[in-house]
């Protein structure tokens, strides 16, 4: 038994007529007849009680019908959805992201990419850019959205967006009175800073330039995501630099305050594996394209 012969088994059960069924599937008669025929030798089964005046279907039939249209349904979509998946359109991406990242800017790109490909699921995860890096390369991420630098050579990226960084403090600390901070503002102040072999390199501008102005912050706590780093920012055990996008999250007993003139903008890119060719990824690298 193929397909064909649940189709044309349909076709006539639907028409109750070999002549109809017959012109709709563009056939002859008599091959649909004989068609038909085998279709019943090889089930050992009569489906259809034929007249020279009509067709109707036996009991056996009507079961054999129902589960015919089901078959050549499930068969239909089988094939959209591998049409799908070469074009992109369906399938899944896991998708690594930092904490900054997950803001209003790429809230869009999300929304954009759902309603132009509603048949891909993303499997999201909130991960510091060294785990990120280390997932990409073993093959448990498709893509990320980090901080450089990349560090492996089979990682390729582009840069999609970039910000300032301010700094994170409570009402509370000397410095959120001062109308304009200097770099020598920070010399003796506690910092709460996310771990050194998950921070990839952020916090090295911050600490030249104040060590360029003879100031000295210390390390008052470390935190191992940027969630606890600024739970304890808000709970007083110190101040951070931070990424501005981050001020978008209200967090009560916290502020935010311009740094002073001189960092450079933290930029965050899209990274993938060079070799990967998954149309989905390739449909979503697109959506950031657009964005810029």
């Amino acid at each position: 038994m193929e397909l064909r012969h649940l189709r044309y088994f349909v076709a006539v059960a639907e028409a109750l007529s070999f002549r109809r069924a017959a012109e709709k599937l563009h056939l002859a008669q008599p091959p649909l007849s004989a068609q038909i025929k085998d279709l019943e030798t090889g089930l050992g089964v009569r489906l259809l009680e034929r007249t020279t005046r009509s067709v109707q279907l036996t009991a056996a039939g009507r079961v054999f019908l129902d589960e015919a249209r089901a078959v050549l349904s499930a068969s239909a979509q089988a094939e959209r959805r591998a049409r799908d998946a070469q074009h992109g359109i369906t399938g899944t991406l896991r998708l690594g992201v930092i904490a900054p990242t997950a803001n209003a800017w790429l809230a869009a790109i999300l929304r954009r990419f759902r309603q132009a490909f509603p048949g891909v699921m993303f499997s999201i995860f909130d991960l510091t850019s060294t785990e990120q890096l280390r997932r990409l390369h073993d093959n448990e991420l498709d893509a990320g959205l980090l901080r450089p630098p990349i560090g492996y050579s089979e990682l390729d990226y582009e840069f999609v967006e970039e910000s300032s960084q301010i700094l994170a403090l409570t009402a509370e600390n000397p410095l959120a009175k001062k109308r304009k901070l200097e770099w020598r503002d920070f010399d003796q102040q506690a910092m709460v800073l996310m771990h050194p072999t998950v921070q990839h390199g952020y916090y090295d501008p911050f600490l030249a330039a104040c060590a360029k102005a003879a100031a000295k912050p210390y390390v008052a706590q470390y935190a191992n995501d940027i969630q606890t780093k600024m739970w304890l920012i808000s709970a007083g055990f110190g101040i951070a630099p931070t990424t501005a996008t981050l001020a978008e999250v209200k967090r009560p007993g916290l502020i935010f305050r311009p740094l002073p003139a001189g960092l450079p903008l933290v930029r965050t890119v899209l990274a993938w594996r060079r070799a990967d060719t998954s149309p989905v990824l390739e449909q979503f690298r697109k959506f950031f394209k657009i964005e810029k």
